[in-house]
């Protein structure tokens, strides 16, 4: 069986606006899922200079974006450094490191990329290697969450690597519509929306500050894979249901360290999602001076 997995947040999106305070920087901005071959609610992405295995002769496309509607400030960003672990009855995956980056180019908008380097253990098959698929994200904000109320739509381009399977494109979009509600020490956020391979998605989390630097995060993803299979394959499922939970820690105004832990908890079948567990390290950057005095003018 060839599964093919969009990007996914299971870990929870990481800081990408310096803007709000640390306490909530561990989602602020993009959702994360990397890799070649993990299964649904953790994952994403394939493509390597090798095809994956296949066991069967169906697919299954499942893609899950979780992602708020802040935006770093114009000028300034993130830069991200992670790693992400993924076990399922089929194969074991480790993402290291997961390259994740962006910059805010205006006062409504912000533009980023994730790619991930793959490790992937897969029984009665050689040891893969190599980069995941690349993918361009960016963020139109239509209202702020700082009015009560906020949501964006979230532009997406994927860029498989490696080797598509037969009648797969090496590039994909999505488009989700992200929402966020602030209040003093929580915050409400989640997404919805399509990828083009074939994945109707939603994805929310609560987030609450324990301090001024500790923040933990709950999330909750559900996907349906619209395309059929070829071949039905018996006990299958079109759905995918996944939860996590995470923490972040502000080391330092601009550090933030972050990890989660997470899994499948739909029917089991070979692409239920046994573990996933993550971690890395985002800074925060500044906007420039200028851009800062301007706005506190306003």
């Amino acid at each position: 069986m060839l599964v093919r997995i969009g990007r996914l947040l299971i870990t929870g999106a990481i800081a990408a606006c310096v803007t709000l305070s640390p306490r909530f920087a561990y989602a602020q901005g993009h959702g994360h899922a990397y890799g070649h071959g993990k299964q649904g609610g953790v994952t994403a992405g394939s493509g390597s200079a090798t095809p994956l295995p296949a066991s069967g002769a169906g697919a299954r496309n499942f893609g899950v974006w979780l992602d708020d509607a802040s935006v770093a400030a114009p000028g300034g960003g993130w830069m991200s450094v992670s790693f992400g672990y993924y076990r399922t009855d089929l194969f074991r995956e480790f993402d290291v490191p997961v390259a994740d980056a962006g910059v805010g180019l205006n006062k409504r908008a912000q533009f980023g990329f994730t790619v991930p380097v793959y490790n992937l253990n897969m029984a009665g098959a050689a040891p893969a290697r190599g980069l995941g698929d690349l993918y361009l994200h960016s963020k139109i904000q239509l209202r702020d969450a700082s009015h009560g109320f906020g949501y964006a739509l979230v532009p997406i381009v994927e860029v498989a690597s490696g080797v598509q399977a037969e009648g797969q494109r090496r590039v994909n979009w999505a488009l989700p519509i992200s929402m966020e509600v602030q209040r003093n020490e929580w915050r409400v956020y989640g997404a919805t929306g399509y990828f083009s391979r074939g994945s109707l998605f939603a994805s929310g989390a609560l987030e609450r500050a324990i301090s001024s630097q500790l923040s933990i995060t709950g999330t909750l993803s559900t996907s349906y894979s619209t395309k059929a299979d070829v071949v039905p394959v018996p006990g299958l499922s079109r759905v995918r249901t996944d939860v996590s939970g995470g923490a972040s820690y502000a080391v330092r105004p601009t550090w933030i360290v972050f990890g989660s832990l997470g899994r499948t908890i739909s029917a089991h079948d070979e692409n239920t999602t046994i573990l996933s567990l993550s971690g890395g390290v985002t800074l925060n950057l500044a906007a420039p001076a200028d851009v800062r005095t301007s706005q506190k003018k306003r």
